[in-house]
């Protein structure tokens, strides 16, 4: 996912949110964590799904093995910058 940050705001009770918001501030998604929970509460608002993102990158990296960040690269150059797994003719596929 490119164009995006998040991060976690925590709770005394061991509970979390994890917010991801697009750069451009259009977008977000919020997930709830709560200890010992099986699901878990997930918003997303905006004309970037960013927890369907975030899903589809979370489901690329299992396909992939669960790779340690070992296995990463990064290649930048004038063009721009492109993540690979294993070698730079691996890209990370991007999703927008």
């Amino acid at each position: 996912m490119t164009e995006a940050f998040w991060t976690v705001e925590r709770y005394d009770d061991g509970s979390y949110t994890l917010w991801t918001y697009s750069d451009d501030g259009r977008s977000w998604a919020s997930a709830d964590y709560e200890p010992g929970a099986e699901s878990f509460e997930v918003v997303q608002a905006g004309p970037r799904r960013l927890w369907d993102a975030t899903e589809a990158a979370h489901a690329w990296w299992e396909a992939q093995g669960r790779p340690d960040f070992e296995r990463f690269g990064l290649t930048v150059s004038r063009e721009g910058q492109r993540a690979w797994l294993d070698s730079p003719d691996n890209p990370v596929p991007v999703v927008r």
